[in-house]
């Protein structure tokens, strides 16, 4: 496959995914609403006559959300002190790791003294399609209109 052969198939299952999760998203909601109005929480799926999924309310899950932190961290010190660590404004830790650079294999802080305590890593690149104007719209056209047939996109032939 050539190179435009394969950007063209990215952005067409760019365009696909993106259907499919506000079809997915829109059919959730109204298999809820339909799933509360009969007090169901669970429903078969069935394919040819055999059962080959189930959808399953989930149980709900109790967080608990801190609104001050402040008094939350008196409270933890009156009745848990060993729980208070001192830590570095998460806000900073980024502008300060930068002031330290790689010589020759060694971590160096900004006073020219080697540090142990980090190292660096480099994220591997990844492809991202961005769609030029109304690239998106286009190519969901030509998936509407079969002229992008998602099958043989997916290689589902």
């Amino acid at each position: 496959m050539t190179i435009k052969e394969l950007s063209f198939k990215l952005a067409a299952v760019s365009v696909i995914a993106d259907e499919a999760k506000r079809v997915k998203d829109r059919l959730r909601e109204e298999l809820k609403a339909e799933m509360d109005q009969i007090g169901a929480d669970r429903v078969k799926v069935e394919f040819g006559g055999e059962p080959i999924a189930y959808v399953t309310t989930s149980k709900p899950k109790f967080k608990w959300e801190v609104t001050n932190e402040r008094k939350f961290v008196e409270w933890v010190k009156a009745n848990f002190p060993t729980e208070i660590v001192e830590a570095v404004r998460e806000s900073s830790i980024d502008g300060l790791l930068e002031k330290l650079q790689y010589v020759d294999d060694l971590v160096i802080d900004m006073n020219g003294e080697p540090v142990d305590w980090v190292i660096g890593t480099e994220s591997e690149p990844y492809l991202m399609t961005k769609f030029h104007g109304d690239g998106r719209s286009i190519m969901r056209e030509g998936l509407v209109r079969n002229v992008v047939e998602p099958h043989t996109v997916l290689e589902l032939e």
